[in-house]
């Protein structure tokens, strides 16, 4: 792909983007996207396949951005316990605003439109290498005490991405705001280790 291609491309992404997020998979037409960066129709399916191909390159960028941030958050020298409960801050703040991620929330979205399931699941996998990271950094510091890391990284993407339907599709995130914060505080809690220990360490 020549630089001039891949800056229509983007230009596309971009515009479809902004569709997208405004009406919806299902509102949005091909025809409107084109409409909005003055090329034809035609131009779009040189590119994309199909619009839930388009749809899917959209997804993928907003999730990219997601992970990109998530990314930076984890890479500071704060302790494992700050940078566990800083993750998981962040991750529901940036999914408030990823509105085509939040689409795919919706049981009859993902019952009829399974290409999304693959860029979902990259991102699934992306958290689980997170947490698995973090949890094994506390264990190796001394701050965690976790009897099986896989099991518990398991445990966490279901509490966590569980609430994703009740925080965005129920718009509930701003109501329960400060709340993920004792959130945080208490899955931090679960896996660190005793007071005892910590006091003999003089560690936590």
């Amino acid at each position: 792909m020549t630089e001039n291609e891949s800056q229509v491309k983007d230009q596309i992404v971009t515009s479809a983007t902004r569709f997208f997020s405004k009406f919806g998979f299902r509102k949005t037409t091909m025809d409107e996207i084109a409409r909005h960066i003055h090329k034809a129709k035609g131009l779009l399916y040189y590119y994309f396949n199909s619009k839930e191909e388009l749809f899917n390159a959209v997804l993928e960028k907003e999730l990219d951005d997601v992970q990109a941030e998530l990314s930076k958050e984890i890479s500071g020298s704060q302790d494992s316990m700050n940078m566990l409960k800083r993750y998981i801050l962040k991750r529901f703040h940036l999914l408030k605003n990823a509105v085509n991620y939040q689409e795919t929330l919706q049981a009859d979205f993902f019952d009829k439109y399974h290409f999304v399931a693959g860029t979902r699941e990259r991102f699934s996998e992306f958290e689980r290498l997170q947490l698995a990271s973090m949890l094994t950094r506390g264990q190796n510091e001394g701050f965690f005490s976790i009897k099986s890391i896989p099991a518990t990284v398991d445990i966490l993407m279901m509490i966590i991405s569980g609430m994703d339907v009740h925080l965005f599709l129920q718009h509930k995130y701003d109501e329960y705001k400060k709340s993920l914060e004792e959130f945080s505080i208490l899955i931090v809690n679960s896996v660190k280790k005793s007071k005892t220990y910590c006091d003999e360490r003089k560690t936590c």
